[in-house]
């Protein structure tokens, strides 16, 4: 596996998904929180960056690569948490 510990300028790399890694639906960005903030992302040094946004009380994930940016629907931290962890370790794409 190819993890990195994130720091300031550096988040860590995605493991390559899984065989049965579970599918993550991607929709278009919705209207964004006023007060939003990036909590944890990969490395910008992979052509598709993901990033954990909190705001609104709820999370949720960002994919961007070439194709555009796409976000997951809103959720508790716990399941951001969860599903970012999934994401990092191939278990989710």
């Amino acid at each position: 596996m190819e993890m990195t510990s994130g720091h300031a300028d550096h988040g860590p790399h995605v493991a390559p998904a899984a065989r049965a890694a579970r599918r993550i639906t991607w929709l278009q960005p919705q209207s964004q929180e006023e007060r939003r903030r990036t909590v944890q992302w990969t490395c910008a040094c992979r052509a598709t960056v993901y990033q954990m946004i909190a705001g609104g009380g709820q999370m949720h994930i960002a994919r961007v690569d070439r194709r555009g940016r796409f976000e997951t629907h809103r959720m508790s931290h716990r399941d951001a948490e969860l599903l970012w962890q999934d994401l990092l370790f191939g278990r989710a794409i």
